[in-house]
């Protein structure tokens, strides 16, 4: 290629093999091909693809069949749409998606389900040539291989992506997956139940991602969406007064949830924070990560998977976290109206009173709750977080063999008889 423009702004190569194919670095190092020519005395500009997507082969040959559109008078944006497949449908909502509802939609899952999912013949099929028929076969397959809950929400993206290539003039006679319906889904009730509470926290501290460990310990112990906790900011922590201020534009019901930090998040935070500041890393993000473009950690959820592989626990989503404190509080009677407020809920059953409770009532029962979790599994809050509790465990192995062996009790009592009458 030859360079045959240079812009204040821009830079343009033109290929020389292939005319009208050219070569574009803007300032910020995209690099992109284009489809460049005069129609009609106007300047006809078509995106091809960027850089790194297709080989230059691939480039030139598109180019070669644009052309040829272009000779004989065919709209080619518009046979671009009509010939549009189902993961160029997703991937153009998941975009504009992007862009409208921000950064508190969990657009990596709903990527990772349509990519693991759907199989490659479905997703490279034309949206015109897609049969309900099939779209009704995928999602009975999703159900069955992977859960009804999947499947219903990749049914759900599935339609609302080509809905979307309708609203913006698409050629797309009608939508293939409207009128298949969804299967009836339960209100989930799953929690870390008592028993699971041991081998779950034993298999969490052995975690080599402390961004992991930290990230679970916030989410059980606030019981905060997964999203709230892993954008959560320095700026939202009050750590004078324990309090941890989700604002209003980051939370579902659009009002700022004040969450009180029971002293195990409060050492998370803490040690976090010096951490940072240990390697002068300055950002306002807790789970801070230069790997991510959102600048900070962001998906969970294979660490969380082999957590769970580890522990023997079935069924458990990250989610299901958030239900797990609140569960625990109701099993020591706390209110329903307090739940929802450590949750940070709207319902019309609870009153603007109830609604503005103290902070104080809040941390007693979110503390007291933590305090049981702690002690069903054996834990303890050490210098470096977390940590098994030993001597609970040892106490426990005894008390348990003192229940087997009732003879024991008989004999540590006369034992101890002996040993007053020996200082008396």
């Amino acid at each position: 290629m030859r360079n045959y423009l240079l812009q204040a702004k821009k830079t343009t190569y033109q290929d020389v093999d292939t005319r009208y194919l050219h070569f574009v670095i803007t300032p910020k190092d995209t690099r992109t091909y284009y489809y460049i020519r005069k129609v009609k005395g106007r300047p006809k500009y078509i995106k091809i693809a960027n850089y790194g997507d297709v080989s230059i082969k691939a480039a030139q040959e598109r180019v070669s069949q644009i052309n040829t559109d272009v000779m004989y008078g065919v709209d080619t944006k518009q046979k671009e749409k009509e010939n549009i497949t189902l993961e160029e449908a997703f991937e153009y909502w998941l975009s504009n998606r992007e862009k409208i509802k921000g950064w508190h939609r969990d657009i990596l899952s709903c990527k990772r389900r349509f990519c693991e999912c759907v199989p490659t013949v479905i997703k490279r099929k034309k949206i015109i040539d897609l049969k309900r028929s099939e779209v009704r076969k995928l999602h009975s397959k999703v159900c069955d291989d992977v859960g009804l809950h999947s499947a219903n929400r990749l049914l759900q993206s599935i339609r609302a992506s080509i809905n979307l290539l309708i609203k913006h003039d698409y050629n797309i006679p009608q939508n293939p997956a409207a009128k298949v319906d969804l299967f009836q889904e339960k209100s989930r009730e799953r929690f870390i139940k008592e028993d699971e509470v041991e081998r779950f926290f034993a298999e969490l501290i052995k975690s080599d991602s402390e961004d992991f460990k930290d990230f679970v310990l916030i989410a059980l112990f606030t019981s905060k969406r997964k999203n709230n906790v892993l954008a959560a900011e320095w700026s939202e922590i009050d750590f004078k007064n324990k309090l941890w201020t989700i604002p209003r534009e980051k939370t579902k019901n659009r009002e700022s949830d004040v969450t009180v930090l029971d002293d195990i998040v409060l050492d998370v935070f803490i040690r976090r924070k010096k951490d940072q500041q240990k390697k002068s890393i300055e950002t306002n993000w807790v789970f801070y990560s230069k790997n991510n473009k959102s600048g900070h950690y962001t998906d969970p959820w294979y660490t969380w998977r082999a957590l769970l592989k580890r522990a023997n626990i079935k069924d458990l989503r990250i989610h299901d976290l958030r239900r797990t404190l609140a569960s625990w509080m109701a099993n020591q009677n706390v209110s329903l109206h307090m739940i929802a407020s450590v949750l940070g809920q709207k319902s019309t059953g609870v009153t603007p009173t109830y609604a503005r409770l103290s902070v104080d009532p809040k941390r007693k029962a979110v503390s007291n709750a933590v305090a049981e979790i702690l002690k069903v599994g054996k834990l303890k809050l050490g210098e470096n977080g977390l940590e098994s509790d030993n001597v609970r465990k040892r106490v426990q192995v005894i008390a348990e063999k003192l229940l087997e062996n009732p003879e024991l009790v008989e004999n540590i009592e006369n034992a101890l008889v002996k040993l007053l009458a020996r200082h008396s």
